[in-house]
């Protein structure tokens, strides 16, 4: 879209206020121009490399260069955070063992005088092979001829691996982020006889295993939850037959008590609906500004994150350093907001309340002369009520980290197992990270609380017994 230029005659500018108003305009002109041409830049430098390698022409050796970044970028680290050292719990001890002791001196004395005790915790883990050979036989009544038959237990009954195997293979592909190659060489280098088909099926196994427990997630988590927050990233999945690559959508619901992952074609407002569900729409929903968390998303409590409104200003990167000094002073406005809103979380009280919100409206009122920046206030205060729900409702976070941190995980799994194969592997991949993080939040040790939902050894109620 070309630039529209003012209409300036330097003989009718009479005084001072009419000649600064002028300078304001060019210098909004100047900004867009730099900006268009940085684009134009990146699209040349594209168009270039396409003409070589359609010429098939040897690339150009790539340098690093440490770009001088625009100094709003850190500021989001200008809060100084007060430093806690993690503290470690209480080590649980599977069995105790008595040192030797001396039973006579050298004197050739036996009577000893017990000074003090002393108590080393090692900790250890049992790795070994534990292949079982189960022996049974059919045997007949000899009165009347019923035919017995001994029964294999349960959990192998049909298979070829225990159950502690099953479960291992899960924590390791999914908790511990193994490729299959690396559950392949772990699972032979003890000497068991497995196949990449035999991998692929226990995992699918252990994944229609848990679909209660992903069900019971998405029911009962919701119910029990007093807000929920929400976020996506990319997945692939790519056709086996054909090899076409599937763009995808990873969503993540849940809060920091328990986490439903959940793989889509689309990302949109009629796929978030189905996710939250009926009994979600009637809780305070925490997300970003994207479209699809608009105003087609029927929820009526709705909290933005306040971080991501604020890399909105980070965004702007404006080139004339006027504009970048008016962008950084109103950054650091919106950081102070945004700490004194973490102060009022924490004591809330009607006079901290009415301060916030005279503050959020002195902040987005304000006029600075640059354009973009003027424009991404008057947007700031359109969210007004979707940025300040957080005042009602302080149970509420003010920003959607927790989401950020649990599709983390996805991500890191994604990047180093690539995509995904069919439509089995993506509910997998959903009902296992719902499992293993709901888990971690709950405090349970994964191993064991995952092993007792596929053994059925534990009630699917242990994932959401604490919702503080």
């Amino acid at each position: 879209m070309p630039v529209q230029l003012p209409d300036i005659n330097p003989d009718k500018i009479d005084n001072l206020t009419e000649c600064k108003q002028v300078l304001k305009q060019v210098l909004n002109i100047i900004e867009v121009l730099l900006k268009e041409r940085k684009q134009f830049h990146e699209k040349i430098t594209l168009l270039e490399k396409e003409i070589a390698r359609l010429k098939q022409q040897p690339k150009k050796p790539q340098f690093s260069k440490q770009q001088q970044s625009f100094s709003a970028t850190k500021l989001l680290k200008t809060k100084d955070r007060e430093w806690h050292k993690s503290v470690r719990k209480p080590i649980e001890i599977d069995h105790h063992e008595n040192l030797p002791e001396v039973d006579r001196c050298d004197c050739g004395s036996i009577a000893f005088e017990t000074i003090n005790t002393t108590i080393k915790v090692v900790q250890g883990l049992v790795i070994k092979r534990n292949n079982t050979a189960y022996h049974g036989r059919k045997k007949k009544c000899r009165s009347c001829g019923t035919i017995f038959s001994t029964q294999l237990p349960k959990d192998v009954k049909g298979l070829s691996f225990d159950s502690t195997t099953q479960t291992l293979a899960s924590f390791l592909k999914f908790s511990c982020r193994f490729t299959h190659p690396l559950l392949y060489n772990f699972f032979t280098g003890f000497g068991m006889q497995i196949s990449y088909g035999e991998l692929t099926e226990m995992l699918q196994r252990n994944s229609r295993k848990l679909h209660p427990a992903y069900t019971h997630l998405k029911t009962v988590g919701v119910k029990q939850s007093s807000y929920l927050q929400s976020d996506a990233t990319g997945t692939k999945r790519k056709q086996l037959v054909s090899g076409q690559i599937i763009h995808q959508h990873l969503h993540f619901l849940g809060n920091r008590f328990f986490s439903v992952f959940k793989i889509t074609r689309k990302y949109n407002a009629g796929v978030l609906h189905q996710l939250v569900g009926r009994r979600g729409k009637r809780k305070v929903f925490l997300s970003d500004d994207a479209s699809p968390n608009g105003k087609k998303l029927v929820i009526k409590r709705k909290q933005l994150d306040w971080i991501h409104e604020i890399r909105h200003y980070l965004k702007l990167w404006p080139r004339l350093k006027l504009h970048r000094q008016k962008v950084e002073y109103v950054i650091k406005q919106l950081l102070d907001f945004y700490y004194q809103s973490k102060e009022y979380k924490e004591n809330q009280t009607k006079e901290k309340k009415i301060v916030l919100r005279n503050l959020f409206d002195t902040i987005t009122k304000q006029i600075t002369g640059y354009d973009a920046l003027d424009k991404q206030l008057a947007l700031t205060k359109r969210k007004r009520d979707r940025l300040l729900l957080f005042l009602d409702y302080p149970f509420v976070p003010i920003d959607n980290n927790q989401s950020e941190r649990d599709l983390r995980d996805a991500v890191i799994i994604r990047n180093i197992s690539r995509e995904t194969k069919s439509l089995a592997g993506d509910r997998s991949i959903e009902r296992h990270l719902s499992v293993i993080q709901t888990a971690k939040k709950q405090g349970l040790n994964v191993f064991e609380t995952l092993h007792g939902i596929l053994t059925e050894e534990l009630p699917l109620s242990v994932l959401t017994v604490n919702f503080g």
